[in-house]
Order: structure tokens, then sequence, then C-alpha cells
């Protein structure tokens, strides 16, 4: 069975939601620019999170590891 997917519209909102703990999977739901997108990446993959396009959007995917400390 597939975890269930969130959508956040804006970056502060996918870190909201994957810091809370009760998601496993946010899809970002935003044009994501190349400067937001390696945020992301250096915010969430060097603590062990995936990311993946699918179809038109990227897709974090949490396991199961230690949230990163809120900036």
């Amino acid at each position: 069975m597939k975890p269930q997917t969130s959508v956040a519209r804006n970056y502060a909102e996918a870190c909201e939601l994957l810091r809370s703990g009760y998601v496993k999977q946010v899809r970002l739901n935003w044009n994501v620019g190349s400067d937001e997108f390696f945020r992301i990446a250096s915010d969430w993959c060097d603590t062990g999170a995936k990311i993946k396009k699918e179809g038109g959007s990227f897709i974090i995917a949490l396991k199961g590891f230690p949230i990163p400390p809120q900036q």
C-alpha cells in the first residue's frame, strides 16, 4: 500500500508538514525554482529524505530518521 501524500503550496508549508511527524510524503504543488530545489535538497536529502519527480511535480518522501532542526 502506498503512503498518503500531502500537498504543500510553498516551501514553508512543505517543511511544516514534514516536521509534523504525521506525513511521510509531500507533493510540492508550486513551480519550484532551482534555488528553492537545492535548498530543499540541502535541508532534507542530507538527512535521508528522497526527492523524486512524479508527473509535473516533485515529491519528498521520508523514511524513519530524525527530523532536521527548525531554522
